[in-house]
């Protein structure tokens, strides 16, 4: 049944392209409404080299990134919410009192809560508590976005930020790192120079908090979308990157799924599921 509300919730542009683009490309091409809100403009992040991006404008390039991306994907609805992007753990920008990781919860949740209190989704994507890679504006939007999740349905939190709204389901994009490494391994067997050691072999991401997939989505019949919205964040997409020198046949098989795990209400152990609305067995 289409004409269902689906609400990502991430960090940066480029965010939504790689853990979830292929899932908002499939649920758009249904009829679903699909709503993007981005907590940063990525202001700190990497310039590839050949975009006219610099320092003071890198943030205006890749808010235009993320919209170009988006209409790529069937995305129309795509917000932002004005914090700064607070690079990595240990850098200057981290911080910056603007940056999303220095903020008070309540700045990021009240407006959190108003968005959902107006879409009314009936799915929120968010990251998972490791941040994927444990960038701190991913582990903060997914603290912040859950803060918002429970905060929204409760009338008496945010009396002013609209009609109470319980969110029927709340994941976390979750992906796996064994398969992250399996892949980036092939490369490296392939002869292909990452430049980096491979996910997984870094104890760091060890360290992380993670859970394990429970929601996998086929999103190979929107690959080609997906690759095109990847290519529209010029800015982040060197030719020197990891993803530029993958080969087609690993590009295919690592692109063509997307993973989740459902966070609440939970499944029971051992549960999994193909479709973000699906209601299990």
């Amino acid at each position: 049944m289409a004409n269902r509300t689906l609400l990502a919730i991430y960090a940066h542009p480029d965010d939504e392209t790689f853990g979830v683009g292929g899932t908002m490309a499939r649920y758009s091409s249904l009829g679903d409404r699909v709503t993007m809100v981005c907590a940063t403009r990525g202001e700190v992040g990497e310039i590839a080299p050949g975009t006219d991006a610099t320092p003071e404008t890198l943030g205006e390039h890749r808010e235009r990134e993320l919209r170009d991306a988006c209409a790529i994907l069937g995305v129309t609805d795509v917000r932002f919410l004005d914090f700064r992007d607070s690079g990595m753990q240990g850098t200057p920008e981290n911080d910056d009192p603007r940056c999303l990781h220095q903020a008070q919860p309540e700045r990021v949740v009240e407006p959190l809560v108003r968005v959902i209190r107006e879409v009314r989704p009936d799915v929120i994507l968010t990251w998972d508590a490791s941040g994927g890679y444990g960038h701190p504006d991913h582990v903060a939007v997914h603290h912040h976005t859950t803060a918002a999740f429970h905060a929204a349905a409760d009338a008496s939190t945010y009396a002013s930020a609209g009609a109470a709204w319980r969110t029927p389901r709340l994941l976390y994009t979750a992906i796996p790192m064994a398969e992250f490494a399996r892949v980036f391994q092939e490369m490296q067997r392939r002869g292909i120079d990452l430049g980096f050691e491979p996910p997984g072999g870094n104890e760091n991401f060890g360290r992380l908090e993670r859970v394990e997939p429970n929601c996998v989505i086929d999103v190979a019949a929107h690959l080609e979308s997906k690759q095109e919205a990847l290519a529209a964040h010029r800015t982040q997409m060197s030719d020197d990157g990891p993803f530029s020198k993958m080969p087609d046949d690993l590009r295919r098989d690592f692109f063509s799924r997307e993973y989740f795990y459902v966070a609440d209400p939970p499944l029971a152990t051992g549960t999994t599921i193909d479709d973000l609305f699906a209601q299990p067995e």
